[in-house]
């Protein structure tokens, strides 16, 4: 029999969950699921399928000059937690303080003095009205086309006809949101479901050991019925022996649920029938297999039998699923990031040199402390000042090589130079735990205590 290393035996890094809050799942009794980038995880080929459509909205129904059809969406531009400054036309990613770090308007950076000028010792607040906070994936194919047609018409000549950013930001919003209400994006992604979801061969067991722990399962989508019903089949039907279709694994399906409003509202769920229509009729109790529409937390809460904090709720929308159900409901909440996978393996090809990134910012730690001491005793301390400011800057040119290899425009997901990026901040501050995908749990006994590291101010973490 072949030995196992320790290491070998470990969950691999790109596959863990992290606990930023502590997590007994043997006290858990339900766990519930969003469908869309939580349950079913889209392709690259989707985010260009709502571009290209996008754009032809924008040329067929808001009258933009055909020229904005060149516009091609660029995949590795965008990152969740970028904000959208509407009224200067900017992109720009800030850090868990708000204040802004990289800013790009257009083909590129934006110049260093306006940016100096517009950003500088401001604090945003996503409550200001021009700023917009993108924190869904479905979002990323509108920040590339936006800084695209940014560029485009920054390029016209004089007295060409041009619509303001705002404007522009609100038709590219508008053209997408009616992507996903009217059903044209759904009915060319049903009508190729392989090409534009991905299916996790590891999935359909999860969910089954889920169960055989005793724990009940349910979905809470905004997606449609028949939407909803098309993909869970080509995901779950037939994967596993003992779930002959995907309705077998749930307790409670709960779709077109309108989250965030779902967790605050007061609408009445009610049943579809087979034919997609809608019962009117109060529901007393719930039927396992059955598709149920809108509806609200507290109904849902009654009808499962849920106490609260024996919830975990899985989503991938840091307000719609995550903040929502942690504030309104009891709930525990795991999120799913999918693309944080790709940025952990990165981590394992940075290791050397984030760990000599640390031990450059520990030396300059200790020589500040060195110079702060000199002075103290009259001394100028030139030569540590000469060392310092040599320091500052191998760790400048080391950290923006790392920062290239995650993201040439905005750097890693979750940082933003030395600080959390506000997406990040987010992340730790709502998600009890986080990870890649669902079937990540499946790398875990579903009894397992989830600990968080132990807090530390400063003072413990350097001396």
């Amino acid at each position: 029999m072949e030995s196992v290393t320790r290491d070998e035996a470990r969950v691999p890094y790109p596959r863990r969950i992290f606990c930023n809050r502590n997590l007994r799942m043997d006290r858990i009794r339900f766990v519930g699921f969003d469908m869309d980038y939580t349950l079913a995880i889209y392709e690259e080929a989707m985010e260009h399928l709502q571009s290209e459509m996008v754009l032809e909205r924008l040329s067929q129904q808001h009258g933009y000059d055909e020229r904005v059809l060149q516009a091609k969406y660029e995949p590795g531009f965008a990152i969740r937690g970028l904000a959208v400054d509407k009224a200067h036309g900017n992109v720009f990613k800030m850090d868990s303080h708000r204040f802004v770090g990289r800013v790009w308007h257009g083909g590129g950076p934006l110049d260093k003095e306006l940016r100096r000028t517009t950003y500088t010792n401001r604090m945003l607040s996503p409550a200001d009205p021009s700023i917009v906070m993108v924190d869904t994936l479905f979002s990323l194919p509108e920040i590339s086309l936006y800084s695209q047609l940014i560029a485009f018409y920054d390029g016209l000549p004089e007295g060409e006809p041009r619509p303001t950013p705002e404007r522009l930001w609100g038709d590219l919003r508008d053209s997408m949101d009616m992507l996903h209400r009217d059903g044209t994006l759904k009915a060319r992604i049903l009508a190729d479901v392989p090409r534009y979801i991905r299916k996790d061969p590891d999935l359909a067991e999860t969910l089954h050991r889920f169960r055989s722990a005793n724990k009940k399962l349910f979905i809470v989508t905004n997606s449609e019925p028949n939407y909803t019903e098309a993909v869970m089949s080509y995901l779950l039907d037939g994967e596993h022996p003992a779930y002959p279709r995907w309705r077998d694994y749930f307790e409670l399906i709960v779709t077109s649920a309108r989250k965030p409003l779902f967790f605050s509202s007061e609408e009445p769920m009610r049943e579809v029938d087979a034919d997609w229509n809608v019962v009117d009729a109060p529901i007393a109790q719930h039927r396992k297999g059955a598709i149920y529409v809108g509806g609200n937390a507290a109904e849902l809460s009654r009808l499962g039998g849920f106490q609260g904090d024996d919830v975990l709720y899985v989503g991938d929308h840091i307000y719609g699923d995550i903040l929502r159900s942690k504030r309104t409901m009891p709930w525990r909440t795991a999120m799913v990031v999918p693309e944080m996978e790709r940025e952990l393996e990165l981590v394992e090809q940075h290791t050397g040199e984030l760990e000599e990134l640390a031990e450059l910012e520990e030396a300059r730690f200790q020589l500040e402390l060195d110079r702060a001491a000199a002075q103290r005793n009259g001394a100028r301390g030139q030569e540590l000042k000469e060392l310092l400011r040599g320091l500052n800057q191998q760790i400048s040119d080391l950290e923006a090589h790392i920062a290239n290899d995650f993201n040439p425009y905005w750097g890693p997901l979750f940082r933003d130079r030395a600080e959390l990026s506000a997406f990040g901040a987010q992340v730790e501050d709502y998600a009890c735990v986080y990870t890649s995908r669902v079937s990540n749990f499946r790398q875990y006994s579903p009894f397992w205590y989830f600990r968080s590291p132990r807090d530390r101010m400063a003072h413990e973490l350097r001396r």
